[in-house]
């Protein structure tokens, strides 16, 4: 099932190049996926373009199993907001954006084999289990995201979020770093003038923004 990914440009360097390549992606893997039966959510493949393009080497369809650790093993359990119910899907569904690849002709030459990454993707599934539940590897952003959903409130509600951070900011010190751990930089959570920035991680769906690339 090969398909011409034409003058795409893998490696984008900017939003607007990624974006293309993005959505390219995700349209072929729902497609793929439709012809042959796999069942998957709205967002599938969201996760891993995101981070190997924001948090990687930037290459979408280059994979090789330490990439699949950083992703699954360290950015996930650091970044990501899975429901229970849900997280059994997880590695499904990186295994079947791994098979999209490779069955449709865009798995670089430079990846390990197809079969050497669904194995490993089965070979690390419990460490990614307990990652998950590791609070201990849950980023100041997901710990305040998860601290609203206590409150029952969600991303979407703005209004509730400003209260939640004016409240969070009116505790002691010693409490707000028992809420969400050592606080980074400053000791409050700021909402700059004009803009609503409560602090990042990503939801089960990453948004597609890019941010400056680890090197």
């Amino acid at each position: 099932m090969a398909r011409n990914a034409g003058p795409l440009d893998w490696t984008p360097e900017s939003e607007e190049d990624y974006e293309v390549a993005r959505s390219y992606l995700k349209e072929h893997f729902a497609d793929w996926c439709a012809g042959n039966g796999t069942e998957i959510e709205a967002d599938a493949g969201e996760a891993p373009i995101h981070y190997k393009w924001g948090y990687l080497d930037g290459h979408l369809t280059r994979w090789r199993c330490e990439d699949l650790d950083e992703v699954y093993l360290e950015l996930h359990p650091a970044k990501v907001i899975v429901e229970e119910d849900d997280l059994g899907s997880v590695l499904p569904e990186a295994k079947a954006f791994m098979t999209f690849l490779a069955e449709s002709g865009l798995l670089d030459p430079a990846s390990d084999e197809i079969d050497v990454l669904l194995d490993h993707l089965d070979h690390i599934e419990g460490r990614f289990h307990r990652n998950m539940g590791d609070v201990a590897r849950y980023s100041f952003g997901k710990r305040f995201w998860l601290a609203a959903a206590a409150e029952g409130i969600g991303p979407d509600d703005e209004e509730g979020v400003r209260s939640f951070m004016d409240t969070f900011n009116a505790r002691p010190r010693a409490e707000r770093e028992a809420m969400l751990g050592r606080l980074p930089l400053g000791s409050s959570l700021r909402t700059p003038t004009g803009r609503f920035t409560p602090p990042g991680t990503r939801p089960r769906a990453p948004s597609a923004k890019r941010r400056k690339r680890r090197r």
